[in-house]
């Protein structure tokens, strides 16, 4: 009798800002696509997530967004807007244009600009700041 063994595959975690409106949007609308609905969605202050995977570090997970591929593989910052991107059906087409020295340059200026408007708002937050 053959022996059936169930591959358990992992499924990518993105880490957001629970507290952050803009993060919030933005994990809201990455759930609502069909192409990203294989990614789990973690509030980044949930502890259990650094004891599991001690490759995540609170410190730089509050700083930037990353996407946990696999136990051993996270990414961070624009390097996750270019995974999320190339998951559209669509932008595979192309995707040779993201790849390139002049749409990684855009990813990475898209990104930084709104990390640095995140951040603006997490410091005009009452609430944010007491936290």
């Amino acid at each position: 009798m053959e022996e059936i063994y169930e591959r358990k595959e992992f499924s990518p975690i993105l880490l957001f800002d629970s507290e952050c409106p803009l993060c919030e949007r933005f994990a809201n609308s990455i759930a609502r696509m069909e192409s990203t609905e294989h990614i789990k969605l973690e509030p980044l202050s949930n502890s259990n997530l650094y004891q599991d995977f001690p490759i995540l570090n609170y410190e730089q997970c509050k700083k930037e967004v990353h996407l946990l591929l696999s136990k051993d593989e996270v990414l961070k910052g624009a390097k996750v807007i270019e995974y999320l991107i190339t998951l559209n059906p669509k932008v595979k087409k192309i995707s040779w244009l993201i790849q390139s020295n002049a749409g990684q340059k855009a990813l990475d200026i898209f990104y930084k600009s709104s990390n640095l408007y995140r951040e603006s708002l997490l410091n005009r937050c009452p609430k944010c700041k007491n936290n």
